[in-house]
């Protein structure tokens, strides 16, 4: 009998983990997280996160992340495990795992998204979902323009600036129609192409590149940043220069950006997690836009292969060389 007792003792204290796994138990809280890709901006949102909790508190946290690593069908499938194990708050990494999350959880857990540029773009539509917040880092797309202008120096020439993005990628859509909406203004030409998977991207940039882009400017489209040194590869080849959205993209060997600072979106998205801990509903809290959270970062290496010089206006530029 004192056998018996001793095995159901056992039994019911690993049933006690395995519910502390996925849920709270004994004070302990659960995020659940799905990164959409691996590439630095979104480990940094992660890492944020993960920080801005932590200086709320919430120390005694346990993570369950998993990476969709780009694929869509990860992305259904993660998201699917992780709102069955019904964590305290369910968070999303870039558009695509966001949504899915969101989609999910059916407004049965609390959703928080980031890194997502656009949430209320055609085809990922945050507002169409009860019990779901987040943070955008939507581009400062007037502050690129005006950076590529004052480094490629070309005066009252017309600038031909080639974008590749992701069909799919309703962010890069929306970006691509903010540079479109200002291109008479700003007195710039923008050249597009678009791919469905990332087998698609070279031919896409020798298309660009046959159009006579005078450069290249990256946006935060998942796909593209996964394959940057291809971009980098091609277009250098060609002498014709990339700009970048983030600090990683310039030190991978982008001329220039207006960079987000993804820990800090990060951070502050740890913020409105912890409101909701706190007992917040998500609904009442409204998307956060980053609108402070850039910082101009260059190449000074990657300038000096094109003969670029730093713009006097752009002396405080931080060199990531």
């Amino acid at each position: 009998m004192k056998k018996f007792f001793a095995v159901l003792l056992a039994v019911l204290s690993l049933g006690l983990l395995s519910v502390g796994f996925v849920g709270c138990s004994g004070g302990q809280v659960t995020i659940g997280v799905l990164q959409y890709a691996e590439h630095g901006s979104l480990d940094n949102c992660y890492q944020g996160i993960r920080e801005g909790l932590a200086e709320r508190g919430y120390t005694d946290v346990n993570y369950v992340f998993y990476n969709a690593k780009g694929n869509d069908s990860n992305d259904t499938t993660y998201a699917s495990t992780l709102i069955n194990m019904m964590p305290d708050v369910a968070v999303g990494i870039a558009t695509p795992s966001a949504y899915a999350l969101a989609n999910a959880a059916k407004g049965d857990i609390p959703v928080v998204f980031t890194a997502v540029s656009e949430p209320e773009a055609e085809g990922a539509n945050f507002t169409a979902f009860d019990n779901v917040t987040g943070s955008s880092d939507k581009l400062p797309v007037e502050n690129q323009i005006d950076l590529i202008k004052a480094f490629l120096n070309k005066g009252d020439e017309t600038v031909k600036i080639g974008i590749l993005y992701t069909r799919t990628e309703a962010n890069s859509v929306a970006n691509i129609a903010e540079f479109e909406a200002l291109a008479a203004e700003k007195n710039v030409e923008i050249c597009t192409a678009a791919v469905n998977t990332a087998n698609e991207i070279p031919s896409a940039i020798d298309t660009l590149l046959a159009q006579g882009v005078d450069c290249f400017n990256n946006l935060t489209d998942n796909t593209v940043v996964q394959n940057l040194e291809t971009l980098l590869d091609k277009a250098n080849g060609a002498g014709v220069p990339v700009f970048g959205s983030e600090i990683e993209q310039v030190e991978k060997g982008c001329v220039a950006s207006c960079s987000l600072d993804y820990v800090e979106l990060g951070r502050r998205t740890g913020y409105m997690i912890a409101d909701i801990l706190g007992g917040k509903s998500a609904d009442d809290i409204p998307y956060l836009y980053l609108t402070d959270g850039y910082t101009v970062d260059y190449n000074s290496a990657a300038c000096a292969k094109f003969g670029i010089e730093l713009p006097a206006s752009y002396a405080d530029a931080n060199d990531v060389a």
